[in-house]
């Protein structure tokens, strides 16, 4: 099974792989971007916001610091959502939010395990 399946279909991955490692370095840099913005650029964030997540309603807003294991790549937002600071979305497959969703802060959003099997555990597999 291509490692790109595995990812999204509970199956057991290599989270080291190369091609997974150099895409989600490119996630990760639009985030740092995000998170290194200045709190009176409002367009750049929503511009970066609507480039980093899978979907991006109308008027969504995250406060930062925001962190994600693909930079928001599977993340995905209906209108008018809120998060305050410190949102967290282990992203490692798809995260939905609906519309008009207001986000406390510090939420952790988890998509991810890790393997129980020690053998599986030994490789940092996920």
């Amino acid at each position: 099974m291509p490692i790109k399946n595995a990812i999204h279909s509970q199956q057991v991955y290599d989270p080291t792989d190369e091609s997974i490692m150099a895409e989600q370095e490119l996630c990760m840099e639009r985030l740092y971007a995000y998170n290194h913005t200045r709190p009176s650029e409002h367009a750049k964030r929503a511009q970066l916001l609507k480039e980093m997540l899978a979907e991006c309603g109308a008027d969504c807003w995250i406060e930062p610091p925001f962190h994600a294991n693909w930079g928001g790549k599977h993340v995905h937002m209906g209108d008018y959502v809120y998060a305050n600071f410190g949102l967290t979305c282990m992203d490692d497959t798809h995260i939905y939010i609906g519309e008009h969703t207001m986000i406390g802060p510090n939420c952790v959003l988890a998509t991810a395990n890790h393997p129980i099997l020690p053998e599986l555990r030994e490789k940092a597999y996920q």
